[in-house]
Parts: structure tokens; sequence; C-alpha cells
């Protein structure tokens, strides 16, 4: 038997989900626009159906009562005829009609039903002649019975409790039990047929509605899914900036305040000299501070600028050699391009610092045809191959491939170590 709360084909039930059918950003994990514009076409052109299949509905129904008007006028029958029919009209607008358009308030269709199975038999008792509106008023049914057993049981009661005038008005006897077995039997059949197919276009606008909610609840999970991978890769991508930027120079500042305590009764120069650098380095973490949050990870500094000051400044802090070539036709490059490039130089010059133990660093920016190569040079200590995978370097790994490049690192024990990441341009 058809649940009518649960088998909801109007605009509030499963065939109207909302479906956004507005641009979606083609990102892995979200459903392409064009599928959402389909399946919300989809759900409107069902909900158009449906509607046109209940206002033939309504216009069968009101045909059958303009009949049964036009013999009670012609027949020139009593006329709380006319106010029974007109109850029974009234009754549908006001409650059939509604719900088979939404189908979300079954207790109105089973008031509908109460309403016009006691009209019809009052009107049936009253003109034999209008008999006819018993199978109409059984196709109300229809919608509720289904083609199972259960469903054919109510239609066989249903259809027995309407003619049953038929049988009781003349008094009881073989001619009138006749026929009111024939009219129940007709009645009965009748809306075997029409209600099956009533029942089929039921059926198959519910599962189109279950089929878009199938499909509205996967694109909430996709949605949710995607909504926790974006949020894992900015959490990543803050993580990185963060080591790259504030976090390096934060070991900076350590370091240098670490130098300056060492000489503070000793040397008092030197400790001044420390701690300038200190505050200027300081000052320089918090412009790539605002300048992180402000969107502008360079500072509004061109590359080779940025690349001179962080040699400058590890120059600095540990007193080595530093130097910058810079070879090939410079050229415009995009914010991308110079941050990748930028980030995997901090991050190597930071390794310098923690763990090369070097005298002299070099650094080489070089504009070639199709790709800028930066290498990044130190006479350190050098490490073993298995320690090339720390975060850092997976860091720079991460970046320079995340834009179609290349990082290499070469280095020995001993050594030295250099590191090259070949960047394409965009």
């Amino acid at each position: 038997m058809i649940q009518p709360a649960e088998a909801a084909v109007g605009p509030n039930g499963p065939a109207a989900l909302a479906v956004s059918s507005g641009p979606e950003d083609p990102k892995p994990g979200r459903t392409p626009a064009p599928a959402l514009d389909a399946v919300e076409e989809d759900r409107r052109e069902s909900y158009r159906s449906w509607q046109r299949i209940a206002f033939i509905w309504a216009v069968a129904w009101h045909f059958s009562l303009t009949v049964a008007v036009v013999l009670v006028a012609v027949e020139h029958r009593p006329l709380w005829l006319y106010a029974a029919l007109a109850g029974m009209s009234a009754s549908y607008l006001l409650l059939q009609h509604p719900w088979l358009l939404d189908r979300r308030e079954p207790r109105a269709a089973k008031v509908h039903l109460a309403i016009v199975c006691t009209l019809s038999f009052a009107i049936v008792w009253g003109d034999p002649s209008l008999t006819f509106l018993a199978p109409v008023v059984l196709s109300q049914f229809s919608p509720h019975s289904g083609f199972g057993l259960r469903g054919i049981e109510i239609l066989a009661i249903a259809a027995a409790g309407l003619t049953l005038p038929i049988a009781l008005r003349g008094g009881p006897s073989w001619g009138s039990l006749a026929a009111w077995g024939l009219a129940a039997g007709s009645a009965l059949l009748i809306n075997l047929f029409i209600g099956g197919f009533f029942v089929e276009m039921l059926k198959d606008n519910d599962r189109r509605g279950d089929l878009i909610r199938e499909l509205e609840a996967t694109r909430a999970e996709l949605e949710q899914a995607h909504h926790a991978a974006g949020v894992l890769e900015e959490r990543e991508r803050l993580a990185q900036e963060i080591h790259d930027t504030l976090a390096q120079g934060f070991t900076s500042l350590l370091m240098l305040v670490q130098a300056a305590e060492a000489t503070l009764d000793s040397d008092p120069d030197t400790t001044r000299e420390r701690l300038e650098l200190a505050a200027r380095t300081a000052r320089e973490n918090l412009a790539e501070a605002r300048a992180l949050m402000g969107g502008d990870p360079t500072a509004g500094l061109p590359l080779d600028t940025a690349l001179r000051r962080a040699a400058a400044r590890i120059g600095e802090e540990l007193g080595m050699a530093t130097a910058v070539d810079i070879g090939g036709s410079p050229r415009p490059l995009t914010a991308n391009v110079q941050v990748v490039t930028l980030r995997v130089a901090q991050e190597a010059l930071a390794n310098v610092r923690k763990h090369a133990r070097a005298d002299t660093v070099t650094l080489w920016l070089t504009y070639g045809t199709e790709q800028l190569t930066l290498a990044v040079e130190d006479d350190g200590v050098g490490m073993a191959e298995q320690s090339c995978d720390g975060f850092g370097m997976r860091s720079m790994r991460k970046r320079v491939e995340q834009v179609g490049g290349e990082l290499t690192i070469t280095s020995a024990p001993g050594a030295g170590t250099r590191v090259e990441a070949e960047v394409p341009y965009e």
C-alpha cells in the first residue's frame, strides 16, 4: 500500500529537493554544475508533469459530477442532490487536489474519502440512476491502495459499500443482490484498470523522487568531503607559510638573542650589533606576517631583491660570506612563481643556518627560456641521502611539484649541499 506521507511527489517531497543550479567550482569531490542543472530541470519537469496529471484527474472528477447534475436536472430529482454533488466538488478542490500536488498531509485525503463516500452513498440511495458515481468515487482510493492484495481488498470493500444502496433500496431480493454484485464488480474491475495506471504513475514519480533524493544526499556528502579537504589543504598551506616565514624568523631571533647574551659582558659593541640585527629581523618578520595575512606573501618585493635580503640576513646572523648571482634575461613573473621560488630559497637558507656549519653560501637565479632555475649551494658539512626527507625538504619538494617543477637535492657528508629548483613560467 502506498503511503502518501512517504511517497511525496510535489514541491515538498523527494522529487522537489532543493538542488542548486548555480555555477559550481569544478574541483575534485564536487558535483559538476551541468549535472546539477540536469537534475534540477528533471525535478521541475517531473513536478510540471505531475501537475498536469492532477489537473486531468480533477477535470475527469468534475466531468462525472457535471453529468450527475445534468441527470438530476433532467429527471427533476430532489434539490438536496445538488448540494451533495456540490459538497463532493468542494471536498475534492479543498482536500484531495492539494494533497495530490504535494502528498504531505494524508489526513486531508482520508477526510476527503470519508466525505465523498458518505455523500455518494446518499446520492445513490436517493437516485439509483446515479450509481455510476460509485466507481468514480472508488477511483479516489487508487492513490492509497496500490496493486497488492491489501489494496485489492480495500477496493473490493469500498466498491461493495458504495453500491450497497442498490441492494437495500428496494428491499433484499435475488434481483437486487445480483444488481448489487454486478455494480460492485464492475466498479472494482474498472478501478483495477484505471487505478493500476494511476498507481504506476505514482510509483514512477516516487522512484524519480528517490533518485533525486539520493543524488542530493550524495552531493551533500561530496560537498562536506570537499569542504573538509579544503580545510585540510588550507591548514597545510598555512603550516608551510608559517614554517617558511614566521618560524624561520623566530629561529633567527632566538639565535641572535642567544649570541648577544653570550657577549653581553665581554663585548658590548658586538652585543649591540646583534641586538640591532635582532630588532631588524623582528621588524622584517612582522612585515612578512602582515604580508601573509594581507594575501601578498612577497611583501611587494621583486624576487631578486627578496633573495638578496634573505642572503644578507643569514650572512649577518652567522658571519658567513654570501653571494647572489642573477643570470639570463629577467622577465615578469607571476606571484605564484615568485612565492614558490622565494620559499624554496628561504627553506634552503634555513637548513644552512640550522645544519650546514658552512663558511659560504651562494644563490643562483637563472631566467631560462621556459623555466626559472634557483640553486642554493653551501660548503658546509653536507648530509647523508636519507637525511634529505625532513619536513622542510618535503615542503620544498611539494611546493615545486604543485607548479609542475622539479626539485633536486645533492649532498654528501663533508661535501656541502646544493638545492636546485626548476620552476616553469605560468
